[in-house]
């Protein structure tokens, strides 16, 4: 797999989805949580390999 962004996004799915079941209770506090989980990892992510980039 050459796209790092695709595996990024298969790693994240999974681990937000995880995360929601584990830590909240009801679904509307699970769907919440799991969407803001998946968006901090994906932004974080590609704000990471950006600041990793420029000072390379």
């Amino acid at each position: 797999m050459k796209s790092y962004l695709l595996v990024l996004l298969l790693f994240s799915v999974p681990a937000s989805l995880d995360l929601a079941v584990i830590r909240k209770e009801g679904k509307r506090e699970r769907l919440i949580y799991g969407i803001k989980s998946f968006l901090w990892m994906v932004v974080g992510s590609i704000l990471f390999g950006w600041v990793m980039y420029i000072l390379r």
